[in-house]
């Protein structure tokens, strides 16, 4: 994610052979001289072990198909938040510019429409990697001549560290995205909002029944003082996306989707929809976890019933008439949602 101040030589800037590449290349080509499939592979384990001690660069971390949010795909840098918050900056630097670096003669704003697009979805992608390392599990591979276990949960500051990326550069409505000269050329406002479309859906998946699972096992197996926990969680988003139950200003339209997003993720763990029928008696096909059994109903009723507590003692102190209409709908579905024959 460089910087102007970076001052990095342009020929720098672009992708090119590097250790890891030549690591891989050995790896994948060079003759061990084993005389037999497993002899070989002690040739060639030896290799690893004594390569990634020289250099921890040539560690492998999965391609990005499990939960180690050290190894993601079109990922930078060892910290998700501070390379993201980088190219967060070089995309503030292209939207000024956008119209103008994408003007040519006739064309109708098809141009300015795909690059548009691209810029928001690359934000999407940043907060995407940002959100991986909540409630992930970090694996590195070894083998039994190496000290050291495979599974660890992500370190709890991390975790932290993350969500509160999430509030500030997401669930903080970036206004910068929402350039209404450039909107007003490439479509109608019936179409969709992209970044209201990212901000409940980062937030969906952060208070999804599956990554609260991960954070209860994690915190199961490695206990709640190394690990960030579902209450950990709870605490730090309530602190980003509800500030208007205490400051008492007008709630706008992006911070209103994102309460209903919050209080309608909990509800689904509380009443959670009956799997699909399949057709087939006695045959259920289950989506995700089954959490019924778990702490994560028990946390979400104790955190909704909390919640309407706030709600109720901030509607007569909201004086926006759309924001009081908004506070009063969620503490009526956290009501029924919880007291459903009441």
């Amino acid at each position: 994610m460089a910087q102007p101040q970076d001052n990095i030589p342009e020929g720098d800037l672009f992708p090119r052979i590097g250790e890891y590449d030549r690591w891989a290349i050995r790896w994948g080509y060079s003759y061990s001289g084993g005389k037999s499939a497993k002899e070989d592979a002690r040739i060639v384990n030896k290799w690893i072990i004594d390569s990634l001690k020289a250099n921890p660069r040539l560690w492998f971390g999965g391609e990005g198909f499990n939960g180690d949010p050290r190894a993601q795909m079109e990922d930078l840098g060892d910290n998700s938040m501070k390379a993201s918050e980088y190219g967060i900056k070089n995309l503030q630097r292209i939207l000024p510019n956008l119209a103008e670096w994408t003007r040519e003669e006739a064309d109708k704003y098809e141009n300015l429409s795909d690059m548009y697009k691209q810029v928001t979805g690359q934000f999407g992608r940043y907060m995407g990697h940002v959100l991986r390392n909540v409630g992930g599990i970090c694996e590195t591979f070894r083998s039994v001549e190496e000290p050291g276990d495979v599974y660890e949960p992500a370190p709890k500051s991390r975790q932290h560290e993350a969500v509160v990326f999430l509030n500030e550069q997401l669930f903080e409505t970036p206004r910068w995205l929402l350039d209404n000269a450039i909107l007003n050329k490439i479509s109608s406002p019936s179409s969709g909002d992209p970044v209201g479309s990212v901000q409940t859906g980062v937030l969906g998946s952060l208070l999804s029944s599956s990554r609260l699972n991960n954070l209860l096992q994690s915190a199961n197996r490695y206990g709640q003082a190394k690990t960030y926990t579902v209450e950990d969680l709870l605490d730090d988003v309530r602190k980003g996306i509800w500030k208007e139950l205490t400051t008492h200003k007008a709630i706008d339209v992006y911070r209103r989707n994102l309460q209903k997003t919050y209080v309608e993720s909990l509800i689904s763990i509380v009443n959670p929809a009956p799997p699909p029928s399949t057709g087939i008696p006695g045959l259920t096909i289950l989506f995700g976890p089954n959490t019924k059994n778990t702490d994560l109903p028990s946390i979400a009723k104790a955190e909704l019933a909390g919640l309407r507590e706030r709600l109720l003692a901030a509607i007569p102190a909201t004086a926006d008439r759309l924001s009081k209409y908004h506070l009063q709908d969620l503490a009526e579905r956290i009501r029924q949602a919880l007291h459903p024959k009441g």
